[in-house]
């Protein structure tokens, strides 16, 4: 057997099945335990591996091929029983296919909500196939306080999955326990040193509290410098340099990146760290992303010493680093900047939590991020009305976790109270309230509501291009979306010139191996293909496939498909072949849950029993046929909510 277990769950209970799931695989076996027989060999230090499936298999009319092998090669099935497991066709399917196998005795259940055998309906907690008339008991853990508790029911599991008596493991852990007290009873007899320590300690907080004042005066000074360089800035030495007062905030910025290493400000290294941190963050909101990174990471060659001036800089690292793609660098700078933050004003604070709960998010490590947003919210909220921007984007990062994991129901509200605390604190015009109006488009294209899509995305477009510019990244991730919109309504030549666009300013920002670019790419060259342009699509489909090779990026395998029926139609049928059996296999393993796909590859590469040759005189159906694209992979850059 490969696995230990396989937990069976409604993804409702998702928390519930990652907190079980890491409880089994971490739990450490005791000694006189291991080298006991186990329906899938000896026992060791720790269970086998244990699966668990990540979504419920929602498109599909069959358990996935996957799923049934895991199953088969699964000493144990657990099912999470709750109200939603009991509704649950999927849950259902898991435990009947388990039975049909011959190995229904090994079936455990954990109850983490409802009643089983209930009168009421909506409370039963087991899944029809556990209640048919003659079906046996299966050994039941519950978690709830009132029963065994998450402590008892994880032991009551492993009992049942290792084949020993629950009191034999109940023991263990009580003699686990009573070793950690002798460590802490032990501990107490050094507590005199304590004691001693506390008067080094008071002298120590004298000293803290003079080096706190001082910090507070450098502070001070480094505030009034940066408002007289920010002043400096626009001071002109040729007024003629005006141009009728048309000098554009580029060129302002781009002066004062000049000053930055004038031997006055070098005497100075916190003020002159805290200046390029500040202009970096402007040259960002331009839409200037390299020059951004590139001065951020200056900043990194000045000497000053403050924790609280590092921790802006690695704050701004990450947010750039995020922008471009590299999650999990901006993971580590994020978090280099929360060590330095012990100091700090909780409104940087909470913008650190922010950045790092979206890296991870963006790591599909939905379950991390979402405990981080709401530790960041958490503080913001408790700030009060000063604190409404920042609480904003709180719930947009929250709101994005959600629109990445499938779940548009919670997502879509906390989108809606965002834009009310966008409009309320920054106005109409607001880039941020394009942001979220950009994302409740999103919401509607994933719904597959074309119509309402189309009118956010052209609304936001005309906002975006007057507030920020026509040469922004958002105007053309805003772009890219519009114009996917219009290819899901076959309106090719309407989208072309929109994503020739979204493509020039992305990969000039972005670069040409953001994961963004996987769908930008893809996005043109479907447009192009299907307006004759044959040539330039398959150089775009290219670059799309090696942009998803290099991020892992889920349109790898329709873009090798798509590139493989270009090659077709271009007269090279063996390159095609080649394609097609690549991406069946990408396919199969990206998309398990959505059979349809993998189908559609294989009749691409099937050549009708009439017809002999290569995959291109099949008779399968032009691309253009394919279900509606709204299945079709969808993988959203991360600097901002696209749908596309």
């Amino acid at each position: 057997m490969r696995y230990s277990a396989f937990i069976s769950y409604n993804h409702r209970d998702r928390d519930w099945a990652i907190w079980l799931h890491r409880a089994l695989e971490r739990y450490s076996i005791p000694k006189r335990l291991r080298g006991r027989p186990a329906p899938w060999g000896e026992i060791e230090a720790k269970l086998p591996p244990v699966f668990r499936d990540r979504d419920e298999l929602a498109t599909s009319s069959d358990l996935a091929a996957s799923v049934k092998e895991a199953l088969a090669q699964s000493a144990t099935l657990v099912v999470i029983c709750s109200p939603n497991s009991a509704k649950s066709k999927w849950v259902d399917e898991e435990i009947r296919t388990f039975i049909a196998s011959g190995r229904e005795q090994f079936i455990r259940l954990i109850i983490v909500d409802g009643e089983p055998h209930s009168t009421d309906t909506q409370r039963e907690c087991l899944p029809p196939s556990l209640v048919r008339e003659g079906a046996p008991e299966p050994l039941a853990a519950d978690v709830r306080n009132e029963a065994d508790g998450k402590q008892g029911a994880k032991l009551k599991l492993l009992a049942g999955i290792l084949g020993v008596s629950y009191d034999e493991l109940r023991q263990r852990e009580a003699a686990r326990r009573q070793k950690r007290l002798a460590v802490i009873a032990g501990a107490t007899s050094v507590g005199f040193v304590v004691m001693a320590a506390l008067t080094i300690f008071a002298l120590i907080s004298r000293a803290d509290a003079i080096n706190q004042r001082q910090l507070a005066d450098r502070r001070q000074i480094t505030a009034e410098r940066t408002v007289d360089f920010v002043k400096s800035m626009f001071q002109l030495a040729d007024p003629s340099e005006a141009r009728g007062a048309s000098i554009t905030a580029r060129e302002i910025v781009d002066r004062g990146v000049d000053r930055l290493n004038s031997p006055s400000l070098a005497r100075e290294p916190m003020v002159q760290a805290e200046l390029g941190v500040t202009l970096a963050d402007v040259y960002g909101a331009l839409g200037l992303y390299r020059k951004s990174d590139a001065l951020i990471r200056q900043t990194f060659r000045i000497r000053h010493g403050e924790r609280g001036t590092y921790a802006r800089q690695f704050n701004a690292l990450g947010e750039s680093q995020y922008r471009l793609g590299d999650y999990e660098a901006a993971e580590a700078s994020f978090r280099r900047a929360w060590e330095q933050s012990g100091d700090v004003a909780d409104e940087l604070r909470t913008r650190i939590l922010a950045g790092l709960g979206e890296s991870l998010f963006s790591l599909d490590r939905e379950s991390e991020a979402d405990r981080i947003l709401r530790q960041a919210l958490r503080i913001d909220l408790a700030r009060g009305e000063e604190a409404g921007n920042d609480v904003a984007r709180d719930l947009e990062a929250l709101g994005l976790n959600y629109f990445y994991a499938g779940d548009l129901d919670r997502a879509q509200p906390l989108f809606e109270r965002a834009l009310g605390l966008r409009q309320r604190f920054e106005g109409p015009d607001s880039p941020s309230v394009s942001d979220d109006l950009n994302a409740l488009g999103n919401i509607a294209y994933t719904r597959h509501d074309l119509p309402a899509a189309e009118r956010y995305y052209r609304g936001n477009m005309a906002v975006d291009a007057r507030v920020l510019g026509p040469q922004h990244p958002d105007v053309a991730t805003t772009m890219n979306n519009l114009g996917r919109v219009l290819i899901e309504q076959r309106r090719f030549r309407e989208a072309t010139p929109l994503l020739e666009r979204a493509v020039a300013i992305s990969s000039r920002e972005r670069g040409e191996e953001h994961d963004s670019m996987a769908f930008v790419y893809s996005n043109l060259a479907i447009a192009l293909r299907h307006t004759g342009r044959m040539s330039e699509a398959g150089a775009l489909f290219e670059k799309a496939i090696a942009a998803a090779r290099k991020n892992k990026h889920r349109t790898l395998g329709p873009s090798l498909a798509d590139l493989a029926e270009i090659r077709c139609k271009t007269g090279h049928p063996s390159e095609a072949a080649q394609l097609l059996g690549e991406a069946a296999k990408v396919t199969r393993a990206d998309y398990p849950d959505t059979p349809w796909r993998s189908a559609w590859d294989r009749a691409r590469s099937t050549p009708p029993a009439n017809m002999r040759g290569s995959v291109c005189s099949s008779g399968a159906p032009s691309a253009t046929t394919r279900p509606s694209s709204s299945t079709w992979p969808t993988a959203p850059p991360r600097s901002r909510p696209p749908a596309c």
